[in-house]
């Protein structure tokens, strides 16, 4: 293909993908022809997972990422949804099953990521690097900083939502392009000591945002180290000074962050602390804050776990009402369907306080409820099959990089259950084993 259509075509995804870390919820709200964006990611991802896993393989004899085994699974996760479906009386052009299905169809971001983005098609340039980098930066303060409500209400003419980045948004850009950084640069000490820098930058704010999305962090750079000891022998001069300049970087960013008015992603309102055990006879009244923080931080009543942290035990609640509702319901297998809320978030005290929450903010309770232990299987089988595809290609740590970190945060936030999250997780599991970022003999500085 021409070398500049390549170019333009690159440059255009680039800013694309930099719109939706930058604006997140927010450019997914955009309203194109009277669906929103992030509706068509969905419906694209949905075609695309269809053409790839059905159609192709049928006609051609070609198995999506060449892998048999895993177009089988993917296959049997979209007609085990067609059935529940039917069996229960939904209608297939009721919207919100699709919404509620999203966990499906973001498969289809391994699609994007593996074969439209092919390095036939989509080059990432050395000065990709200093923009990408840039980009982090910009992100950080419009987090941090904010812009005007006239602005706001500017944008607001054109979505659905104005909503700043939460943390699991500024987690995924942060991985994204240090993933691809990293890869790139072979985890040289020169990208080692970027990834201090802005690490520091980014910590205190990841820390006031979202604990869940600061530990994932932590564990994508912890995880990151065993490349740089593969690849650093010796630390030279630059690394002490990268130290120094990052402990000043997190001071700074610190006393930034602490100054600003930033909304907590975990926050919730003291009444719905005083009112999420409302379902059940024990703490339940004004004395809530008074007995639990006496507690420790778990612990066990009438046969239920609870927390003295109002925000994880919100989720706590819950998460087990999803089991116990489901068992006794014996919906555990098949699970409750997509045509509507969940019985255990159908409640006023857990729509959130714009009242539009149906989240259950954990992605495996998320496939629980809505698909049963099936499709709890199913899932698990497909990223097992990622994981053997990743290691027949001796690229595992890849692997880990992206998924435990960016996973592990969904398991407290409702990150997998929107539109962008999870297909850019899987175009990056898309782009790894198309040609893991880089070419062998490749020269890249920076």
């Amino acid at each position: 293909m021409n070398s500049k259509i390549v170019y333009i075509f690159s440059l255009l995804i680039k800013i694309f993908i930099f719109n939706l870390f930058l604006f997140a919820r927010t450019f997914t709200g955009l309203s194109i022809f009277g669906y929103r964006l992030g509706e068509y990611f969905i419906a694209g991802a949905l075609t695309l997972l269809i053409i790839f896993t059905i159609l192709i393989p049928i006609y051609k004899k070609k198995y999506l990422l060449d892998e048999k085994k895993l177009n089988f699974f993917i296959v049997l996760l979209v007609s085990s949804f067609l059935i529940i479906n039917f069996l229960n009386n939904a209608s297939f052009t009721n919207e919100f099953i699709y919404k509620t299905s999203s966990y499906i169809w973001s498969f289809g971001g391994l699609i994007v990521g593996y074969y439209f983005l092919s390095d036939k098609l989509f080059k990432i340039y050395n000065e990709d690097f200093y923009l990408s980098l840039l980009g982090l930066f910009i992100i950080y303060i419009f987090s941090t900083r904010g812009i005007s409500e006239n602005l706001q209400n500017f944008i607001l003419n054109y979505t659905d939502k104005f909503e700043y980045p939460k943390g699991s948004d500024i987690l995924l850009a942060f991985i994204f392009i240090f993933y691809i950084f990293l890869t790139k640069k072979q985890f040289s000490q020169s990208s080692l000591n970027l990834l201090l820098i802005f690490g520091a930058l980014y910590s205190p704010l990841l820390m006031v945002k979202s604990r869940s999305a600061f530990i994932s962090f932590l564990l994508f750079s912890l995880l990151a180290l065993p490349e740089f000891r593969k690849n650093i022998f010796k630390l030279n001069k630059f690394f002490y000074a990268t130290i120094i300049l990052s402990l000043f970087v997190f001071i700074l960013s610190t006393s930034w962050v602490v100054s600003r008015d930033i909304q907590i992603d975990e926050d919730i309102s003291n009444d719905l602390k005083f009112a999420i055990t409302s379902r059940y006879s024990t703490i339940n009244d004004n004395v809530y804050e008074e007995e639990v923080l006496k507690l420790n931080l778990f612990y066990f009543e009438d046969g239920r776990i609870f927390s003295a942290d109002g925000n994880l035990n919100w989720r706590l609640q819950i998460w087990q009402d999803i089991f116990i509702d489901m068992a006794e319901a014996n919906n555990l297998f098949f699970g409750y369907g997509y045509d509507d809320i969940i019985p255990a978030m159908d409640s006023d005290q857990r729509y959130g306080q714009d009242g539009q929450n149906i989240n259950v903010h954990n992605y495996l309770m998320h496939i629980l409820s809505r698909g049963g232990l099936l499709h709890i299987f199913l899932c698990f089988m497909i990223y097992f099959l990622l994981f053997k595809k990743f290691q027949s290609n001796n690229i595992i740590q890849d692997y880990m990089l992206i998924i435990i970190p960016l996973i592990f945060n969904s398991l407290f936030d409702p990150s997998m259950e929107n539109a962008h999250y999870p297909i850019i997780i899987f175009l990056m599991i898309g782009l790894a084993l198309n040609n893991r970022i880089i070419q062998k003999g490749e020269e890249i500085t920076l």
